[in-house]
């Protein structure tokens, strides 16, 4: 399981400088719900991620009122930054994109007496929470210096998922499959019908099964295990496609670029694997 290192204080420009030397990062924001703001700091225990992920809350204070004209309630919502490898990503937003969390894209702007250049972020929300076009704040998300939280890498436990099956379904199989079979009438006016040959008698054969030994029968084989990097793909994939990105986009889109470039790189069917992920969406 990831464990979470709390830091007094840090920022995701000082925490991470030089970082990006030991494989490509981004940032994104993560706008919950308040309630969920414990779960939240805690959420780097819950996924299984390959380089630290860091994080930091702001609670909005001079700016209040500027992001409530924008619509967003600020006693409603958490304001959460992360910095990200790319290849964790997926893996990161998975649980709560299947929580309907969605992606978007926001402006983060100076607040009244802020200094700093308007910003784009991705943006992830909670379903309750209405993102605005743009969020004023009162100092750059990337230099604000905040208890920070560092995830660092770890398995989670898993657990496994009995399938369910349709009670009826082997009652609709056998419908399915039944035929309905009409024999032919002779006819009543067959004056001189052809005499039926009697049947030639076969030999008698036994019902029992002819008994196969272990060493005869082939040795089933093993499905290939899916390597690191075509789950990496499938997640992000899979990421993209939650995020609203339609399937004719996904490949021109950076994050799918950056991860499909390393797995062509690799021998990974890249384009079959994505006709596939196609198909299935």
């Amino acid at each position: 399981m990831g464990a979470v290192e709390i830091l007094g204080s840090g920022s995701l420009d000082g925490l991470t400088e030089g970082w990006e030397q030991y494989g490509a990062r981004t940032r994104i924001m993560m706008l919950g719900a308040r309630a969920d703001r414990v779960a939240l700091r805690n959420h780097g225990k819950t996924v299984a991620i390959a380089e630290t992920a860091v994080s930091v809350f702001h609670r909005p204070r001079s700016e209040r009122d500027e992001i409530a004209a924008q619509g967003l309630d600020h006693a409603s919502a958490s304001f959460q930054f992360v910095d990200v490898a790319i290849a964790d990503l997926g893996r990161w937003m998975q649980p709560l994109i299947g929580q309907g969390w969605t992606r978007s894209e926001v402006s983060i702007t100076p607040a009244v007496g802020a200094d700093f250049e308007a910003e784009t972020w991705a943006c992830f929300h909670h379903p309750s929470i209405p993102l605005p076009t743009q969020i004023p704040l009162c100092e750059s998300p990337a230099k604000m210096e905040r208890k920070a939280f560092l995830t660092h890498p770890g398995m989670i436990e898993e657990t496994a998922v009995a399938s369910m099956v349709e009670p009826d379904m082997t009652t609709a199989m056998l419908k399915s499959s039944s035929q309905t079979i009409s024999i032919p009438e002779a006819s009543e006016e067959a004056e001189h019908p052809e005499p039926v040959p009697e049947p030639t008698a076969q030999p008698e054969t036994s019902s029992e099964p002819i008994p196969i030994q272990e060493e005869e029968l082939p040795p089933a084989p093993e499905p290939e295990p899916e390597s690191p990097l075509e789950t990496e793909l499938r997640q992000v994939i899979s990421l993209l496609v939650a995020g609203g990105q339609e399937m004719g986009d996904i490949m021109e889109h950076p994050q799918f670029l950056e991860v499909s470039e390393r797995a062509s790189a690799a021998g990974v069917d890249v384009w079959g694997m994505f006709v596939r992920l196609s198909d299935d969406a």
